[in-house]
């Protein structure tokens, strides 16, 4: 959101909105780290930045923490974080800088691996801080560390700001060329931080833009402008689509897009380009030169501006920028960083505007000051490219060669202890083998004899299963005609008692055993007829059948069975022409729907429905009854199988109408399976195959 130019929120209210926003604010193990205290902290601190009130950062982070009564090591490093680059950057006080930045590292002493992030940021800060004291080549081992702490103890994604700060510093160098690399390699690294981390700002949006502007503008200083407008439009690109990831940004994309529009504008000018040059440098401005944007980019883009009109000789409006940038200079309106530098190039414009319009004594007078202070910030930045950087690099590949050395001696030893101990096993394996060798030509012998003997028992074996089918054969052939002569004499007795309990006269004692005699009757023609069913081989006679139909038809054969315990039967069918056997398929839905009959309690619902399928379809009959124990479910379509249980009206279980089923069901081509969880119902599928 956007931020007065002159006006900051108060620490103190800042705290409060922290505090009743986060968690971490109250007395928490759980969440040691004010997050939430620390970003609104951070954002203020950014606000004062830009709106020029860079000197009020220390007095605003010593009032801020003072209302924090627990910080965690993170907090503390936070504060000491801030109070570097501040006086680092802005108030240029190495000794300040290197005392706070010494805070950092004790804040995480001990807990280095614990706080990884912020003590690769440490060493990073203190490469900065060593650039800034001009030690450039301990800046280079701050950032070379920094980067194998990096890639001992965090992701890859952590790699890049620091190859992207080894490309700053050959860039400082004047080595644009050689820059490059550098930034590019920080953009691949970057690449691995999607995956890791998808809503990590920093390495996903604002470090790969930075890097983008900054291979640009290496270009653009080798004089290569095409290629420096190439990634120029990289990086408007790349901004745009990572806006949509972090649609909250909009503020930092909007100033990042300005800086890109300003850089564009100078390569323009310097391609002698006017109306392209004037109006990306236009954008800047309306862009950062606003309240809380980056003022600073904005003065640099007016003074590229100055610098075209004056080329042209548009003298009242280069006048009209000079009059307006010097008055931000001297209200001290976006000070920051480059603050001296842009005060260096306005002098100088001025001192060329005066020269150009004729004031001669004025130009003399711009020039002079041009002059001192060019000397002066001169002096502060000798020794940069004349600086032994090289020698840093090789000390540091160096010591990183030494260390590889080390790691490859302990290798090497490793790789030739596991020779030895490979070379002894390989000789104890070829001994073994040779005494094994000696062995197996004694025992060839031996296994060719028992060979015959194996031989000679499975054609015996053969024979004994020839035998056992023949016997089966018959068995089924006697089972059969004996079920076949039993059916009669006990279904006539049946029939006899059913007459004689049709008379009156009868007594309730007589009456009760003609009804026993009777059920027992009837129990024994089920039996029969089960096991006279499931011996005859079926040799089946297919016929098309309407399945709704004959679904119903079992509904209702069944539906007093259901009435006397109470229970609904509810039937949800397709009508749908299928080739069966219509008796042995009634047959198998006749069983299913009795068993479930059979093991419901009263008062429960059980359901028939359909599902079909281009070459089938599957009928399901669910109950809500007993189900069926863990033990018992491989058993269940066994033949006679010990899976048997009385019903839940005492019914008599006889077992074998599943196995029936299941032979029924695969003589058709199809299937039959179940779905059980005890105390909570069965549902057997019979699948069918439609042609």
């Amino acid at each position: 959101m956007p931020v007065k130019p002159i006006k900051y929120l108060p620490a103190r209210l800042v705290v409060i909105i922290a505090c009743l926003l986060a968690p971490g604010c109250k007395h928490s193990t759980e969440n040691p780290d004010h997050s939430r205290f620390v970003e609104q902290v951070s954002y203020v601190i950014d606000s004062m930045l830009n709106s020029g009130h860079m000197d009020d950062v220390p007095y605003y982070l010593d009032s801020a923490y003072a209302t924090l009564s627990n910080p965690s090591y993170h907090d503390l490093w936070m504060k000491y974080n801030h109070r570097t680059n501040h006086y680092t950057f802005y108030q240029r006080n190495i000794p300040l800088a290197r005392a706070n930045l010494d805070s950092m590292f004790l804040s995480l002493k001990g807990r280095e691996k614990i706080y990884a992030d912020d003590y690769a940021s440490t060493l990073y800060r203190q490469g900065e801080v060593n650039m800034a004291d001009k030690q450039y080549s301990q800046a280079y081992n701050s950032f070379f560390n920094g980067k194998q702490f990096v890639q001992k103890h965090l992701d890859t994604c952590y790699y890049g700001k620091f190859s992207s700060k080894l490309g700053v510093i050959a860039y400082r160098q004047g080595k644009y060329l050689e820059a490059i690399p550098y930034f590019k390699e920080a953009l691949s690294e970057y690449q691995h931080c999607q995956p890791a981390s998808p809503k990590d700002f920093n390495n996903l949006f604002l470090l790969p833009q930075a890097d983008l502007n900054s291979i640009a503008l290496c270009f653009e200083k080798a004089n290569q402008p095409d290629s420096a407008i190439n990634y120029y439009q990289k990086a408007l690109q790349f901004i745009n689509a990572a806006l949509l990831k972090f649609p909250h940004k909009k503020q930092f994309a909007e100033i990042a897009t300005g800086v890109v529009y300003g850089n564009l504008g100078g390569v323009y000018a310097k391609k002698g380009n006017v109306d392209s040059a004037e109006y990306y440098l236009k954008k800047n401005i309306r862009i950062n030169d606003q309240p809380g944007n980056a003022v600073e980019d904005a003065q640099t883009s007016k003074l590229k501006l100055i610098r075209l009109y004056l080329g042209i000789n548009r003298f009242r409006e280069a006048n009209d920028l000079l009059a307006q940038l010097g008055s931000d200079l001297d209200t001290k309106r976006g000070k920051g960083i480059i603050n001296d530098a842009i005060w260096q190039q306005w002098l100088q414009l001025k001192w060329h505007y005066l020269d150009k319009t004729g004031d001669l004594p004025g130009a003399y007078h711009y020039s002079q000051r041009y002059y001192q202070l060019k000397d002066s910030l001169d002096e502060v930045n000798t020794g940069l490219k004349e600086a032994d950087l090289d020698a840093g690099i090789k000390d540091a590949g160096q010591q990183y060669q030494i260390a590889l050395l080390h790691k490859n001696n302990q290798l090497k030893t490793s790789y030739l202890l596991a020779a030895i101990i490979f070379s002894v096993l390989t000789i104890l394996i070829l001994f073994l083998l040779w005494k094994n060798l000696r062995r197996s030509y004694k025992n060839v012998k031996e296994l060719t004899t028992l060979n015959r003997q194996v031989e000679e028992k499975n054609r015996e074996t053969q024979e004994t299963l020839k035998a056992l089918e023949q016997s089966h054969q018959d068995n089924t052939r006697i089972m059969k005609v004996v079920a076949h002569d039993l059916r009669n004499p006990v279904g006539a007795i049946t029939s006899l008692c059913e007459l004689m309990l049709q008379e009156n006269h009868h007594s309730n004692e007589d009456r009760s055993m003609l009804e026993m005699i009777r059920s027992a009757g009837q129990s024994a023609i089920h039996l029969i007829s089960d096991l006279l069913h499931y011996t005859v081989q079926y040799e089946l006679k297919k016929e098309p059948v309407e399945l709704n139909e004959l679904m119903h038809y079992c509904v209702d054969m069944m539906q007093l069975r259901a009435t006397e315990k109470q229970q609904r039967i509810q039937l949800q069918t397709t009508h749908i022409m299928i080739s069966i056997n219509r008796e042995k398929i009634w047959r198998v839905f006749s069983n299913l729907l009795s068993n479930a009959i059979k093991f419901s309690p009263g008062n429960t619902l059980i359901r028939i429905t359909t599902t079909t399928a281009p070459d089938h379809v599957v009928v399901a009959v669910s109950d809500q009854g007993i189900g069926i124990p863990d033990e018992m479910k491989s058993k269940i379509f066994d033949l006679f199988t010990e899976a048997k249980r009385p019903g839940t009206g005492g019914e008599r279980p006889y077992g074998m109408g599943l196995a029936i089923a299941k032979q029924i069901s695969e003589a058709h081509g199809g299937s039959i399976w179940f779905e059980s969880s005890p105390g909570e119902g069965t549902t057997f599928y019979v699948k069918l195959p439609l042609n």
